[in-house]
């Protein structure tokens, strides 16, 4: 499958952290031709092994969640208030279109809505409006009327606009952060299909990143890597206004390589074998300035007696809004390296001494 087309498949399905159903289905269907076996462990973390020729395991994690809202509370005239799930900047949120997903599995439309600003007294216009003062709007007229369309406090609610193409090289999409990472693993594991490796991959499709790495931290205590690596979608900040100090990477630079982010600090000789593997490979690449964001390598290089974990990420400009963007040529450069670090992980664990064997 060709990168734009694979980039729109994932970014267009619903996965509300905690409802990562529809995704987690998409990559098993995906992946399959590639791996000897997955399984879906009791989180709803997709775990898929790819067998080498030797023991070394190598961890490759993702996660398949996105930041969405949760209805909160039905009112008498049928308005829902909600809860946001992940992080959210609530200047970006009012008069979005949304979608809500009943258990049932109905797709029920609304807007965002929060008072004009024509009825607000002068001092609160310019004011961001705070969560708790916005509302979702179903057309409805009682709460009854939204009860019997299959509505419930718990249900997850999406931004949600289709995934396209702007300008020659550039897509836009919902969920980047980080459909770009799943699909980087995806297109890792297909390039590699007919390789000889030593290495055994363990492709870890995770849930809840957002709610603060719970996948990442359980797929990691069951897998018990040698090594981890995290594919991201990462913070551009090559736009207007943001000065060159606070600028985490740049579009259409390469992929993005963390040296520390508020949870990590990569250590020094992953980065170092991630450069020269890109360099050998002629594949342009960027360091992510510390220390923006955070990863599920925060909670993965923690696992039991530590794990050696490294970060590749496809920097995405407006992470956590209703559209995000990345090149498409920072994703395929981020893809062929992970394929070419899948190719010597094994040969790069007995030159790093980074670690206790593992049993």
């Amino acid at each position: 499958m060709d990168s734009f087309t694979l980039l729109e498949r994932l970014s267009n399905l619903p996965g509300v952290s905690g409802f990562e159903s529809p995704v987690r289905e998409a990559i098993a269907e995906l992946i399959e031709p590639f791996v000897d076996e997955m399984y879906t462990d009791a989180l709803g973390n997709l775990i898929a092994l790819r067998r080498g020729t030797s023991d070394f395991r190598l961890m490759l994690d993702a996660h398949m969640d996105e930041v969405g809202l949760m209805v909160q509370y039905i009112d008498e005239r049928g308005f829902l208030s909600f809860s946001p799930i992940g992080g959210w900047d609530p200047r970006i949120l009012p008069s979005h279109l949304v979608t809500l997903f009943t258990a049932e599995g109905r797709q029920i439309a609304g807007v965002l809505g929060a008072d004009p600003p024509h009825i607000l007294p002068p001092q609160d216009r310019a004011r961001v409006i705070p969560l708790e003062k916005m509302f979702i709007d179903l057309g409805a007229q009682s709460r009854a009327e939204v009860e019997a369309m299959g509505v419930a406090v718990g249900d997850p609610v999406l931004i949600q606009y289709p995934f396209r193409r702007i300008g020659r090289e550039t897509v836009a999409g919902k969920a980047l952060d980080d459909r770009a990472g799943c699909a980087t693993i995806i297109k890792a594991l297909e390039a590699l299909k007919d390789e000889r490796l030593k290495a055994t991959i363990v492709a870890a499709f995770v849930v809840a990143e957002e709610r603060g790495l719970i996948g990442g931290r359980t797929a990691a205590y069951q897998i018990d890597p040698h090594m981890a690596l995290v594919l991201e979608g990462t913070v551009a900040g090559d736009t207007p206004g943001v000065p060159p100090q606070r600028c985490p990477c740049r579009q259409g630079e390469g992929p993005a390589i963390t040296v520390a982010d508020q949870s990590f600090i990569a250590p020094r000789e992953m980065v170092g074998a991630i450069q020269s593997i890109a360099r050998r490979e002629g594949i342009p690449c960027q360091i992510k300035a510390p220390a923006f964001g955070g990863t599920d390598a925060g909670a993965i290089h923690q696992s039991r007696s530590g794990v050696f974990t490294g970060v590749i990420a496809v920097p995405c400009r407006y992470t956590h809004s209703p559209f995000s963007t990345c090149r498409l040529s920072d994703f395929e450069h981020g893809w062929k390296l992970l394929a070419a670090f899948c190719k010597e992980a094994a040969k790069l664990d007995s030159t790093l001494n980074h670690s206790l064997p593992k049993h």
